[in-house]
């Protein structure tokens, strides 16, 4: 991909080796629209964005992507969706402290969803869940918008098919619609495991790899979805927002 480089990327660049920084955004104020599961930040994201997704209960990967992310300079977390294991509840307790300590946004995969659902039918649910796990789950979004970025689990819908359809199916088909119905000019998401770039411009649409663990220029008067990937693969991303820079990064 060519793109011309601006001021702020060139900086990048030359600053890309200076000591890390481990500064985290605190609380953000928001606002929730109950109608199509949208939490819209009313302020700015900081400059380094941390994204991971689909650790399925994973939890040390969950903590090493963390642990990486940290030293790489993030200074706020995301999680794309699907930190739960719809078959399994191993870590669950844990994996949910692990995103409330550290701030991390999270918006709702299609396993979340169905552990929030079944944890909803347990009579117990109240008194029984110390951890705050089903009002946790039950207060997630699905989508997080902040500016022209739109992070969701699939596709950045408000429907049950935006979770289970995955973007890249191989072709540029849902890709398109996104791009057509939506004026979102930065995508991310998860739900596909391996990364991908779906790239909008001159009204046309491509489907690209994503280069590992080397910066990717992103053209700031074009339009993208990413497809970080696969947490449970090793796969999580760095965003430098001022910058436009993505890293696709692989921890293992």
């Amino acid at each position: 991909m060519k793109n011309g480089f601006t001021a702020a990327q060139k900086s990048f660049f030359k600053t890309f080796d200076l000591p890390l920084t481990n500064r985290f955004s605190g609380v953000m104020l928001s606002l929730r629209n109950e109608q199509n599961g949208e939490l819209r930040l009313l302020i700015s994201l900081p400059n380094r964005i941390g994204l991971f997704s689909d650790n399925h209960g994973h939890l040390k990967a969950l903590q090493q992507a963390i642990d990486v992310l940290r030293r790489r300079g993030a200074e706020q977390l995301i999680h794309l969706g699907d930190f739960c294991d719809s078959l399994h509840r191993r870590n669950l307790a844990a994996i949910v402290r692990v995103l409330k300590e550290n701030a991390i946004l999270s918006v709702k995969g299609n396993n979340d969803f169905i552990v929030e659902k079944r944890l909803g039918l347990t009579p117990d649910r109240g008194s029984g869940d110390r951890e705050g796990i089903y009002g946790y789950l039950k207060d997630i979004p699905l989508k997080i918008v902040s500016g022209d970025l739109c992070f969701a689990h699939s596709l950045p819908f408000d429907s049950i098919r935006s979770f289970y359809e995955p973007v890249d199916d191989g072709s540029i088909l849902k890709a398109a619609e996104i791009f057509r119905q939506t004026s979102h000019r930065l995508l991310f998401c998860g739900h596909s495991h391996l990364p991908v770039l779906f790239h909008f411009s001159r009204n046309q649409v491509s489907r690209e790899s994503l280069p590992e663990n080397q910066p990717l220029v992103l053209n700031p008067s074009e339009r993208y979805i990413i497809v970080v990937g696969a947490l449970e693969l090793g796969e999580c991303a760095l965003f430098h927002r001022q910058e436009q820079v993505y890293e696709s990064i692989k921890i293992f």
